[in-house]
């Protein structure tokens, strides 16, 4: 095995863990937060996600398309390989991947991390399921589950709009993204 090659493998199962929202059945159904709808205006977007979880950190470059009727994002690794490929209409999640990511990655994961780091707080308040809490402040936003708290978003750059440095906190899974916009084109 190359070193690359078990980068990667780490950095997925990172991945795979990396959501807001968890798979817990409750009453024989799944606790998940549905993927909001995409969002306005027609921006392209291309971050570094570096991901901590205790005693190892990887990175991946993410290239993000998105308007009012779709999102697109491509993951690399920070090498430049194909990681994944997968969009959203709204409807219908597709998910094109390389067959070093493990059949456990949930690319809804992904979109929802992010969907929470950035979408309009009031489009996601409204789309949380029952027991589900979502407050925010000037410079952060915490999302509760049946009053315990399971995710801070934290913004450490003060960028209307679309922030350029976040970091968000996962408590159940143990990680944390710090998500740098390296560009953002309109």
């Amino acid at each position: 095995m190359t070193c690359q090659f078990v980068k990667v493998l780490i950095f997925t199962c990172v991945l795979s863990g990396c959501a807001a929202f968890d798979k817990q059945e409750v009453s024989g159904q799944p606790v998940v937060m549905p993927i909001a709808p995409p969002v306005g205006p027609a921006r392209r977007i291309v971050q570094q996600i570096t991901a901590l979880w205790p005693g190892r950190q990887e990175i991946l470059v993410c290239v993000l398309e998105l308007d009012e009727r779709h999102i697109a994002m491509a993951g690399l690794s920070n090498e430049g390989l194909s990681l994944f490929n997968l969009t959203y209409d709204g409807k219908k999640l597709e998910l094109d991947k390389s067959p070093l990511l493990p059949d456990t990655m949930a690319p809804e994961f992904i979109i929802t991390d992010l969907q929470l780091a950035y979408w309009p707080i009031a489009m996601l308040q409204k789309i949380l399921p029952a027991q589900w809490r979502l407050e925010a402040g000037q410079n952060h936003r915490h999302l509760y589950y049946q009053n315990q708290k399971r995710v801070d978003v934290n913004y450490l750059s003060s960028d209307a709009g679309w922030p350029k440095d976040v970091e968000l906190i996962n408590y159940p899974y143990n990680y944390r993204l710090r998500i740098k916009t390296i560009s953002y084109t309109q």
